[in-house]
């Protein structure tokens, strides 16, 4: 134990397993150190040099302090092991250096250490990985861009192809309504790190819509029958909500950004009540999810009917917030920002509604308002609340 110890301490010290067994190696070939000593010293220095992997993953993203952490295991675990039969991995060293060169035989034991560690691992990954996750619990969000199911091979068969788009709208969907998710947490924990994730997801969700839309171009040039062309404009109409759903959860990280710099105090009530309405808007796209999976009317019909109790409820926030700030409960320059939050989720109804219609087989127009309409109807709002503030 004590040299274990000592490997261990050298070699984070020096951060080099290489050089502190080159050490052990000059100093044992002068006769002061026994092989029985060696070995000891030489798993010490292999969980020594993990001390490098360490410092490199400090902070990093949390698959990175994992890897470092299944790093120290493998030399930790492997360490105790090979202690417990110590007189056999010695007599393995002896067999495998019969030129009685203690130089060899503390090289031969580093290396068998390393290969027989690995060899005893390799069925143990599942094992090894477990111990590591719950070591360092969490969930590490990768993004993966570009598509995964489009197929321009099939795209002679538009059945199948509308399929193969279906499914990558479905998982655009996903994508969308989890970074709205990401986004009204960051506004209510003030998470700058979150705030980043949501612009980094945006970015996919842009590059998903293009791809599927100029996939969904492709297959227009081929011949379909009515049902198919019908479920083609539909699909290219749900992408493009769920595009404008990853947009309204970008100006909901903005507003959370300017929530941080500003610094801008919101009442208990005021988070409650986004948060409830912000849950109620995730489930109402849960449902638009698996009905454009499903093609299920009924979940399509109570989408509208949510879609409806999504607009009650914004006016409903809208006027309790404006009577908290008549009664000076809230700070007056959080108001345009709470109510900028609680549009932006109102529309996230409005686009599953135009999801559901999809659906429902009811053809609407491909954005029902233009971005430039709702930039103005934003402002027209803020000037509302300006003047309801000032009265």
């Amino acid at each position: 134990m004590i040299g274990v110890m000592v490997g261990t301490i050298m070699t984070m010290i020096i951060q080099s397993s290489s050089a502190t067994i080159g050490m052990l190696i000059a100093v044992a070939s002068q006769g002061l150190v026994p092989l029985d000593a060696a070995i000891p010293i030489m798993f010490g220095d292999n969980i020594g040099t993990c001390i490098t992997a360490v410092l490199a993953s400090i902070g990093t993203s949390l698959t990175a302090r994992r890897a470092a952490l299944a790093h120290v295991f493998f030399n930790v675990i492997g360490t105790i092991i090979f202690l417990l039969f110590l007189p056999f991995f010695k007599e393995l060293v002896l067999y495998i250096s019969p030129d009685n060169d203690i130089a060899r035989q503390i090289a031969n034991a580093h290396t068998s250490f390393n290969v027989l560690s690995t060899i005893l691992f390799l069925p143990l990954i599942g094992f090894l990985e477990k111990m590591v996750c719950l070591a360092a619990p969490g969930e590490e969000k990768q993004i993966q861009r570009g598509p995964m199911y489009l197929d321009e091979r099939v795209l002679s068969s538009p059945s199948i192809a509308l399929s193969l788009a279906s499914k990558e709208i479905i998982r655009m969907g996903k994508i969308s309504r989890d970074n709205l998710e990401d986004a009204v947490k960051s506004f209510i924990n003030k998470d700058y790190k979150l705030i980043q994730h949501v612009y980094d997801m945006e970015d996919v969700i842009d590059e998903l819509e293009k791809e599927i839309t100029f996939y969904l171009a492709k297959i227009s040039q081929y011949s379909m029958t009515p049902s198919q062309s019908e479920k083609h404009g539909g699909l290219l109409h749900a992408v493009n909500d769920f595009e404008r759903v990853g947009d309204h959860a970008e100006n909901i990280a903005d507003l959370a950004k300017k929530r941080i710099e500003e610094n801008l105090p919101f009442s208990e009530q005021a988070i409650s009540e986004l948060e409830n309405m912000h849950n109620y808007v995730l489930k109402t796209l849960d449902l638009c999810v698996l009905t454009l999976e499903k093609e299920d009317r009924k979940l399509a019909e109570e989408i509208v009917k949510r879609e409806h109790q999504i607009d009650l409820m914004e006016k409903k926030l809208r006027k309790n917030h404006i009577d908290r700030l008549n009664a000076g409960l809230c700070y007056p320059a959080s108001g345009v920002v709470f109510l900028d939050v609680l549009s932006n989720l109102e529309r996230v109804g409005d686009h599953s509604h135009n999801i559901a219609q999809v659906v429902l087989g009811e053809i609407y127009p491909a954005v029902e308002l233009s971005i430039a309409k709702e930039e103005e109807k934003e402002e027209e709002e803020k000037e509302d609340i300006i003047g309801e503030q000032r009265n």
